[in-house]
């Protein structure tokens, strides 16, 4: 006889009727139009019919012959303290100091969630992501964001 993991095959049906909901209720009330003209209703209508297809594989994947019992991680006070002051700090920051110096900042209070706290690897993270930020929003994007602040 086969199991049926009970989670999965509620999941898929929720997740699939809220996305047959959405790309339904898209379609019917705004003008969807065609990939190269898009109209308000284009992205909605897509993502509905994606979650629609994300549903109907987990619920095929709950008609599996092994059902797997996935324990919780243990409680994490140190992450859930760590990653809402590494956003402070960068919001703090940025208006301050620039982009540049706001993503390092970041980085460098998110890595204390972290239990081996290793400040070379630190370092270089916080250099990479800086680096990286700024090439993506203020070089690729041209957003008017200062990189630095003096």
């Amino acid at each position: 006889m086969n199991k049926v993991d009970q989670r999965d095959l509620v999941a898929g049906i929720i997740l699939a009727g809220f996305g047959l909901f959405v790309a339904l209720y898209s379609a019917s009330h705004y003008e969807v139009g065609e990939a190269s003209r898009m109209g308000p209703g284009f992205f909605p209508v897509t993502l509905g019919w994606l979650l629609v297809a994300l549903g109907l594989i987990v619920l095929l994947l709950a008609f599996r012959n092994t059902v797997q019992v996935l324990t919780p991680p243990p409680f994490a006070l140190r992450a859930i303290v760590a990653v809402p002051c590494a956003i402070l700090a960068f919001s703090l920051v940025v208006d301050r100091f620039g982009l540049v110096p706001a993503t390092f900042a970041l980085t460098l209070v998110a890595v204390l969630a972290e239990k081996p706290f290793k400040l070379r690897r630190t370092l270089m993270l916080a250099a990479g992501l800086s680096l990286i930020s700024w090439l993506i929003f203020i070089v690729g994007l041209n957003m008017t964001l200062a990189a630095f602040i003096f």
